[in-house]
C-alpha cells in the first residue's frame, strides 16, 4: 500500500527537475545546432534562428531552476534535502540568498547562471564569433546541468540533485521514519532545518561566491574563442574580441579571490587574509595563468606571434578553473582545507568533466584527422578502465598522452616564428613576464595538489616501482614517495618561493613598458628609468632596513632568516615597480587616465605585494601573557608569548596599551545568539593604565548544530590594523543558563580530574595548588555518631587506611593557605569514602578519591563555586603593520584593469577606417607603434594556416 506523505509538496521538486532536464537538453541542442551553423555559415540565419531559440529556452530553463529552489527556500520547504540542510525558518533574506550557494548543487548553479546570463553578450555583439562561442559555451553547459541532475543509469550516478525529497535520499532508504505518513509533522528534526553553516553567516556569503563564480564563468569566454579559432581555422583573429572577455575575467576572478582575503581577515579567525589554504590556491592558480594568457594576446595581437603559447595558456586557464572545482567539490581536500566540500559525491563527474575539454581542446590543436583519430581511441580505452574502478592510472595514462600529443600539434601544425625576439623588446620581456606567472603558477598548483599525488603514488602503476627503489637502494627521499604520503607544505614554504618569483615579476613589471615594440636601445631605457630607479632603491632600502635587515638575528623565529633575506631583495623592487609605473603614467600619458589603465594597475598590483609583505612578515602578536596565569595549563594549543589570559575586571599590560575585560554581552541577530567581549584599551602614561583609546569586540556566535565559531575584532589606523580573537573560552560561559545557576550559593562546577605527583601543580579557576605531601593516617571513630575522622580522640578503626594529601594553595592576592583532603579506603569491604576540603575564600574544593601506589600519583577532582567562578577567556592580539597598503592597492589594480577594459571596448568599436595605428595598441603601447595590427594580414595568415595543416 503506497503511503500518502502529509505536508509534503512533492510538484516543487518536478517542477525543479523538469528545469533541470530542460537545461540539460537544449544546451544538446544547442551544441548540435552551432556545429550545424559553423559547418554551414556562421552568419547565416539557416541556423541562426535555431540556435539562439535553443539559447533562449536554454536560459529560461536555468532561471527556472534558480528561481523555483529560491522559492522552496523562502517559503521553508523542509521536506527537501538541501533546503533542511542549508536553511531554517529564522533566517533572513540575505542569509537565504547565501544559503543559496553554500552546498555543492547550489555552486553549481550559481556557475551555470552566470554562464547563461554572459552567453548573451556574445550573441547581441559577437558577430561572426557567436555561432562556434556559443556552441562551447553550450558544450560546458551541458556538463554543469548534469551535475545536478541526479539520476541513476544503472550503477552509473550522474549528478546530485538539490531538488530531491529528504525521504528519498540514499542514506534515508528503510529508516523507519520513512514510512511515517505525517513525518514532517511528528518529528521535531523536520519542522526546522540545519541552517547555513556559522561561519558562513556573514554578508561576504552573499557576494564573495556569486563574484567567484561570475569570474570562473567569464574565463569559460576566453577559451570559448580559442576553441572557435581553432575550429573555424581562424587561429590569427579569434584573440581580438576574446582580449577584453579576458581581462573582464581577470579583474572579476581577482576582486573575487580578493574578496576572500578580506572575508578570511574580517570575518574569520585565521588570524589574516591568506593562509595558502588549498582552495585558495585553487582559485589563484588560474588567475595567474590567465593574467599570463592575457599579456601574451597582446604580444600576438602587435606582433601576431606566440601563437601556440597563446593558445595554450587560455585553455590551461579554463582546465585548471574545472581542476580547483574538482579540488573543492570532490571530497579530495577534505583533511587539509577549511574551505573544501567533504562529501564525493561528484568527484568521477568533475574529472569526467575535466578530461573531456583537455581531449577536445587537444584534438582542435592537432588540425588533422589521423592523430585525432589515434588520439581520441586511446582516450576511449582509458576511459574504459576508468568505468572499471582503474581511476588513477587511467588518469596517468591519460595525462601522458594528452601531453604527447600536444607536443606533437605544437611541432606540426602551429607555425613557428622564423627569428627570435629581439632581446630589448617589450614583447621579450612580456614573455618572460607572463612565463614566470606560470611558472608559479605550477609551483603553487603542484604543492596545492599533494593529495592528489598521494592519492596516484598509491595506484600499482606508480606505487610497485617507487616501493622497489627504495626496498633495493632506501633513499630517504623516496620514503614519502613509498609509502604515498608526500606531507603538504606550510605557509611558510609557499612564502619563500614566490616571493623569488615576485622579485621578477616586480623588475619586469618596472621596465618592460619602458622598451619598445621590436628593439629598443638599451640606453634610452637606462635613461628614462634613472630617476625613480635612485628614488625607489633608495625608499626601498629604507624599508627593508626598519622592516628586516636591523632585526637581530636572535630574535628572528626559525625559518625566518631565509625569509627576511628574500625579502629585503623584494621590497625595494616592489617599490622599484610602483614609481617606475607612476613614472610612466606622468611622462608618457602625460596623467592622462583613458589610455594609461595597465600603468594604474601594475602600480596597484605593486601596492598590493607591497602591503601584503610588509604586513605578513611583520605581523607582531602584543598579546603576550602578563596575567601570571599560564596559558598551556588551560588549553593545549596555547602559548603564553602570544596568548594572554584576561579576566573580567582584570586590568593587564598588552604592547603600548593597557587592556581591560570589561563585559560579556549576549545579542540576537537574525535568530541567532552572539556573545559579545568588550575589551578596553586604555593608553599607557609611564607605565600606569590611562584614558580608554578604543574597544575592541570580539564574539562568538552559537550554534548547537554545527557548533560555535569565534570571530574577530578589528581596530583600523591608517598606518596598522589591531586584530583581535577569542582563542579559548569554556563552552559553560558561554550559555546563560550557567549564569543562573551561579545563583545558587552550593552549586560548583562540573568537576576536573587530575593526576598529580608530588610538586605537581594544578591551576585551578581562582588559584594554583601544589602538592606538597602525601601521608598515611590513623582513622578514629566517634563513638557518639560513629562517624570516622583523621584526627580526635577514639578508637582507631584498623581496618580502615586513610591517606591524606596535604595542599599549598596560592590565591590571586598572593596570600598561601593549606588544605587537606583525604582518602579512607576499607581494608576488608574495599568500600573507599572522601573527606572534601574547601577553601571558602577562592571557592575552591578537591575530592582525593584515587591512589595509584605504582606510580606514586593521586587522582583528586577539582572544583570550584559556581558563584566565585572566574569570568575569563584567552585572546590572541595582533598587529598588522600597512595592511592598509595592501587595500589601497586591491582598490588601485581593479580601476587600472577596468580602465584598461574600457579603452580597449572603445577601440574595438572604431570601425578599420577610424582607427589610427596608434589607436589599435592596448594601453601599454601608445608610443613605440612600429605596425598597424592589420585584419586582412591575419586572415591571410589563417589560409596558409589551414591549408598547412
Amino acid at each position: 500500500m503506497e503511503i500518502e506523505y502529509i505536508g509534503e509538496q512533492a510538484w516543487w521538486g518536478q517542477l525543479g527537475h523538469l528545469f533541470v532536464v530542460a537545461a540539460c537538453v537544449t544546451s544538446i541542442f544547442g551544441v548540435v545546432a552551432a556545429a550545424l551553423r559553423v559547418k554551414s555559415n556562421p552568419l547565416d540565419d539557416k541556423w541562426k534562428s535555431t540556435a539562439r531559440g535553443l539559447y533562449i529556452a536554454h536560459s529560461v530553463s536555468v532561471l527556472g531552476i534558480f528561481f523555483t529552489l529560491l522559492l522552496m527556500m523562502i517559503n521553508h520547504r523542509f521536506e527537501y534535502h538541501y533546503v533542511w540542510d542549508h536553511t531554517k525558518s529564522s533566517m533572513s533574506m540575505k542569509y537565504i540568498l547565501a544559503a543559496m550557494w553554500e552546498g555543492q548543487e547550489g555552486s553549481t548553479l550559481l556557475w551555470l547562471l552566470w554562464h547563461a546570463i554572459l552567453g548573451w553578450f556574445v550573441i547581441r555583439k559577437g558577430g561572426e564569433w557567436e555561432g562556434p562561442v556559443i556552441g562551447v559555451v553550450s558544450l560546458v553547459q551541458v556538463f554543469l546541468s548534469m551535475m545536478l541532475l541526479g539520476v541513476y543509469f544503472g550503477d552509473v550516478h550522474i549528478g546530485s540533485s538539490p531538488f530531491t525529497l529528504i525521504r528519498l535520499r540514499e542514506e534515508n532508504f528503510g529508516l523507519p521514519w520513512t514510512q511515517i505518513g505525517d513525518y514532517l509533522q511528528k518529528i521535531p528534526l523536520f519542522q526546522d532545518g540545519d541552517g547555513l553553516n556559522p561561519l558562513l553567516q556573514n554578508y561576504w556569503m552573499t557576494i564573495h561566491p556569486p563574484t567567484l563564480f561570475a569570474g570562473f564563468a567569464l574565463v569559460t569566454f576566453p577559451f570559448a574563442y580559442a576553441i572557435a579559432g581553432l575550429w573555424t581555422g581562424k587561429l590569427y583573429t579569434w584573440q581580438k574580441p576574446a582580449l577584453v572577455w579576458t581581462f573582464v575575467a581577470i579583474v572579476v576572478l581577482g576582486t573575487g579571490i580578493l574578496m576572500g582575503g578580506a572575508w578570511a581577515y574580517e570575518s574569520l579567525s585565521f588570524g589574516g587574509f591568506w593562509a595558502w589554504d588549498p582552495v585558495e590556491n585553487a582559485s589563484l592558480v588560474p588567475w595567474m595563468v590567465l593574467v599570463g594568457a592575457g599579456h601574451v594576446m597582446m604580444i600576438h595581437k602587435i606582433k601576431g606571434r606566440s601563437l601556440f603559447t597563446t593558445f595554450l595558456l587560455t585553455i590551461a586557464s579554463f582546465l585548471l578553473i574545472v581542476y580547483s572545482t574538482f579540488l573543492t567539490k570532490s571530497g579530495i581536500l577534505a583533511d587539509s582545507s577549511v574551505h573544501a566540500f567533504t562529501e564525493e559525491g561528484l568527484n568521477q563527474e568533475l574529472a569526467v568533466f575535466m578530461c573531456f575539454f583537455l581531449w577536445l581542446s587537444i584534438c582542435f590543436m592537432l588540425r588533422n584527422k589521423i592523430p585525432i583519430i589515434i588520439y581520441t581511441t586511446i582516450a576511449l580505452v582509458v576511459w574504459v578502465f576508468f568505468m572499471k574502478g582503474y581511476s588513477g592510472s587511467a588518469m596517468i595514462w591519460f595525462g601522458l598522452s594528452s601531453f604527447a600529443f600536444m607536443v606533437w600539434s605544437y611541432m606540426k601544425y602551429f607555425p613557428k616564428e622564423e627569428k627570435e625576439e629581439e632581446l630589448w623588446s617589450r614583447e621579450f620581456w612580456m614573455f618572460i613576464g607572463s612565463l614566470v606567472l606560470v611558472v608559479a603558477a605550477i609551483q603553487i598548483a603542484w604543492f596545492t595538489s599533494i593529495p592528489v599525488i598521494n592519492k596516484f603514488l598509491a595506484t600499482d602503476m606508480l606505487h610497485s616501482p617507487i616501493q622497489a627503489l627504495y626496498d633495493k637502494y632506501q633513499w630517504e627521499s623516496f620514503e614519502e614517495l613509498a609509502n604515498a604520503n608526500l606531507a603538504p607544505k606550510k605557509p611558510g614554504y609557499y612564502n619563500k618561493w614566490q616571493a623569488g618569483f615576485t622579485i621578477l615579476v616586480m623588475l619586469l613589471m618596472a621596465v618592460g613598458q619602458y622598451f619598445k615594440y621590436r628593439n629598443t636601445k638599451f640606453a634610452d631605457v637606462a635613461k628614462a628609468l634613472w630617476i625613480p630607479f635612485v628614488a625607489a632603491i633608495g625608499t626601498g632600502i629604507i624599508l627593508a632596513y626598519n622592516f628586516y635587515i636591523k632585526i637581530p638575528i636572535t630574535q628572528l623565529k626559525p625559518g625566518q632568516e631565509s625569509l627576511f633575506a628574500i625579502l629585503t631583495i623584494l621590497v625595494p623592487f616592489t617599490v622599484f615597480s610602483i614609481f617606475a609605473n607612476a613614472a610612466y603614467f606622468v611622462k608618457i600619458f602625460k596623467g592622462g587616465i583613458r589610455k594609461a589603465g595597465a600603468s594604474i594597475a601594475h602600480v596597484g598590483f605593486g601596492l598590493l605585494i607591497l602591503g601584503a609583505v610588509i604586513s605578513t612578515s611583520k605581523k607582531n602578536t602584543i598579546s603576550v601573557n602578563t596575567s601570571g596565569i599560564d596559558v598551556r595549563a588551560v588549553v593545549n594549543e596555547g602559548n603564553n608569548e602570544e596568548n594572554l589570559y584576561m579576566r573580567k575586571g582584570d586590568t593587564l599590560m598588552m604592547g603600548e596599551y593597557f587592556v581591560t575585560y570589561v563585559e560579556k554581552e549576549w545579542t540576537v541577530l537574525d535568530g541567532t545568539d552572539y556573545v559579545n567581549f568588550h575589551v578596553d584599551f586604555l593608553a599607557n602614561e609611564n607605565g600606569k593604565p590611562g584614558e580608554k583609546q578604543f574597544r575592541l569586540s570580539p564574539f562568538i556566535q552559537k550554534n548547537e548544530q554545527m557548533g560555535d565559531a569565534v570571530e574577530p575584532d578589528t581596530k583600523h589606523f591608517w598606518y596598522k590594523d589591531i586584530y583581535s580573537y577569542i582563542k579559548y573560552i569554556e563552552g559553560a560561559q558561554l550559555d546563560k543558563r550557567t549564569s543562573e545557576a551561579a545563583k545558587d550559593p552550593n552549586a560548583y562546577t562540573m568537576p576536573v580530574n587530575n593526576t598529580i605527583a608530588i610538586g605537581d601543580t594544578i591551576y585551578a579557576d581562582n588559584a594554583i595548588v601544589i602538592l606538597k605531601n602525601i601521608s598515611r593516617m590513623d582513622v578514629t571513630v566517634d563513638t557518639s555518631t560513629n562517624a570516622f575522622k583523621s584526627s580526635g580522640s577514639g578508637p582507631v578503626d584498623t581496618n580502615l587506611i586513610g591517606v591524606a594529601a596535604t595542599f599549598e594553595l596560592i590565591d590571586r592576592n598572593m596570600n598561601r593557605r593549606t588544605i587537606v583532603p583525604t582518602f579512607y579506603a576499607n581494608k576488608v569491604t574495599g568500600r573507599t569514602t572522601q573527606l572534601d576540603a574547601v577553601d571558602s575564600i577562592s571557592g575552591t574544593k578537591f575530592t582525593f578519591w584515587k591512589v595509584r601506589p605504582e606510580t606514586g600519583e593521586i587522582d583528586v577532582y577539582s572544583s570550584v563555586k559556581l558563584n566565585m567562578k572566574p569570568d575569563f577567556f584567552i585572546i590572541e592580539v595582533s598587529e598588522f603593520p600597512a595592511i592598509n597598503v595592501l587595500w589601497l592597492g586591491c582598490l588601485v589594480m581593479i580601476i587600472g584593469t577596468v580602465i584598461a577594459i574600457l579603452e580597449r571596448v572603445r577601440i574595438n568599436k572604431l570601425s578599420d577606417k577610424e582607427k589610427a595605428p596608434d589607436q589599435e595598441q592596448t594601453t601599454m603601447n601608445m608610443d613605440d607603434i612600429f605596425r598597424h595590427s592589420d585584419e586582412k594580414f591575419k586572415t591571410q595568415k589563417d589560409e596558409e594556416a589551414n591549408k598547412k595543416a
